[in-house]
């Protein structure tokens, strides 16, 4: 605090008619104080440029991301914006630094692997602040995250493959200029053009990979950018026949872990239900206290592709190191398995997750069925024992006499097998039906209501703070994106805590205030007096467009 009212003493003039509560002097205070350069010293910028402390621009970093401000405006605002010159500690005659700044700041942090460190930093700074005392609860849910790429045809992901290629060669191997083939190729290929449901019909696409092998032989053993993932796509989409002619490949003969684009390798399809992404799922972390600010306490990114029910695990015990206190975890049915119960239980936490359903099938379902495990035997629902228990895998192979089932009276609704009934229940049986048991229960259906609201983060994250489309590229860099926006959020609610009524609103999303935010810090009557103009100006138009009438 002595710190704070020594800077602001530089700064007089700025700090003028600010409320203390406000949300610029708040940050300031909380988080911007709350970072250490001896903490980030790996992340100053090598060579003859002038150091910027690697705390100004973490704080930057995340004002970027509660303001929707790019590079060049967020610098920008370090010098035009009175607030966050205050936020940020800066005296009126601070003059800036160069946009690319923040670019290699961002580089340095992937680099290093600072960024959960960065997340971790106001994490803890929440902490201090005594907003995550108590917190026993936790929920967790996914939501997508899109690249930030085009969606392309079959035809142009080949063909945006091959111009990468043709282009480096043609520029970095003068004596290939010559050759008619690659001045060919590099007519053909070498321009921009407009991607995006572009064909791919058949004799386009034979066109195509002739060509594409054609510039694979052109590359020979030279190390060529994009050589390696034209090569995968043409792998991906084609097939050599005996005369050595690329084919194209059916629809369902193509690898469904294919390239989706050459610019970004490691993305894939997403799809939930009817809805397809190009991008990363983002798993997120959060408290859970009805009456209470809640906070992101963990985010984990995966591949789109990735079952919920399998990244479940990670998730609990990194929820077992953020947050030690919490004996709950709250998810949808998609994290729910028998086996995913008893690993949190072992973690000290009850997942709180819909079991998913028995599946009939038509016929008579296992939970009929009595197992008993110590005894290795199962009995029917019309008393007989089966004769085979057989350990494969994760489940129990069981199948019961076949003259028992032929002779039994409820047959034809149990099985069509002639060797008799064979059912094949997992290992994790027993926790599974405990599961199904709790789920029917009035405590249950109490603490699973606690999950629902993680949708409004999500939302909030996605509206107030950019997460839905990445704002980089490569796989380091998107998951810094939702590092970022989670960091941000955290942010916000804090401040919002902080804040009183005439403090900074957390959740100012309308087009009117956002339009308005630039001017937050003058006083009220002169925005009073703006908006008067404005309605004015719109009446006196509707009286000229009605009197010319």
């Amino acid at each position: 605090m002595a710190g704070f009212q020594t800077l602001l003493s530089f700064r007089t003039d700025d700090g003028a008619g600010i409320p203390q509560d406000h949300w610029s002097r708040l940050f300031f205070e909380h988080i911007f104080c709350g970072f250490d350069d001896a903490d980030f010293a790996g992340m100053y910028e090598e060579g003859g440029r002038y150091p910027v402390s690697p705390s100004l621009l973490s704080c930057i970093t995340i004002l970027q991301y509660m303001f929707a401000a790019s590079d060049r405006v967020a610098t920008e605002n370090t010098i035009m914006r009175r607030d966050w010159r205050i936020a940020l500690g800066l005296t009126r005659d601070y003059a800036g630094f160069d946009t690319s700044v923040l670019c290699g700041f961002r580089q340095r942090l992937v680099a290093h692997d600072h960024a959960d460190e960065l997340f971790g930093t106001v994490l803890g700074k929440v902490g201090e602040l005594s907003l995550l005392t108590n917190r026993r609860r936790l929920r967790v849910d996914a939501t997508a995250v899109v690249a930030d790429v085009a969606r392309l045809s079959r035809a142009e992901v080949i063909e945006e493959a091959m111009r990468v290629v043709v282009c480096y060669l043609y520029d970095n191997y003068p004596e290939l200029g010559e050759r008619p083939d690659l001045l060919r190729l590099h007519e053909a290929y070498s321009k921009e053009v407009w991607v995006g449901g572009g064909s791919s019909g058949a004799q386009k696409l034979r066109a195509l990979g002739h060509d594409g092998y054609l510039l694979l032989e052109l590359c020979g053993s030279r190390e060529v950018k994009g050589k390696e993932t034209l090569a995968q796509i043409l792998d991906e989409n084609f097939v050599l026949s005996e005369e050595q002619e690329p084919q194209p490949r059916a629809p369902d003969e193509r690898p469904k872990d294919r390239i989706a684009t050459p610019h970004e390798p490691d993305v894939r399809y997403g799809r939930k239900r009817d809805k397809s992404w190009l991008g990363d799922k983002a798993h997120l972390v959060e408290t859970a206290d009805e009456g209470r600010t809640n906070f992101v306490t963990d985010v984990v990114v995966t591949d789109p592709r990735a079952e919920d029910s399998t990244v479940l695990p990670e998730i609990a015990q990194r929820a077992r190191f953020t947050m030690p206190e919490a004996d709950t975890l709250m998810a949808d049915q998609g994290y729910a398995s028998a086996r995913n119960s008893r690993e949190a239980a072992e973690l000290g936490l009850e997942l709180i997750a819909p079991p998913r359903a028995s599946n009939r099938r038509g016929k008579i379902p296992i939970s009929e069925f009595d197992i008993d495990f110590e005894r290795q035997v199962a009995r029917c629902p019309e008393g007989h024992e089966s004769v085979v228990w057989s350990p494969a895998g994760r489940a129990i192979n069981i199948r019961f006499r076949e003259r028992d089932c032929t002779a039994c009276p409820r047959r034809t609704e149990c099985t069509d097998s002639r060797q008799g009934r064979t059912i094949a229940p997992s290992r994790e049986y027993e926790q599974l039906q405990r599961d199904r048991q709790r789920a029917t229960t009035a405590e249950f259906a109490k603490l699973y209501r606690l999950r629902a609201p993680i949708d409004a983060t999500i939302s909030e994250l996605v509206h107030c703070c950019g997460l839905r489309r990445s704002r980089y590229r490569g796989a380091p860099f998107r998951a810094l994106h939702v590092l970022l926006a989670a960091t941000a959020l955290n942010v916000r609610r804090s401040l919002g805590c902080l804040a009183t009524e005439q403090g900074w609103e957390p959740r100012d999303a309308s087009a009117l205030r956002a339009l308005a935010s630039p001017l937050a810090l003058q006083p009220l009557p002169r925005i009073s007096a703006i908006l008067s103009c404005l309605f004015g100006a719109m009446t006196a138009r509707c009286a000229f467009a009605n009197a010319s009438a």
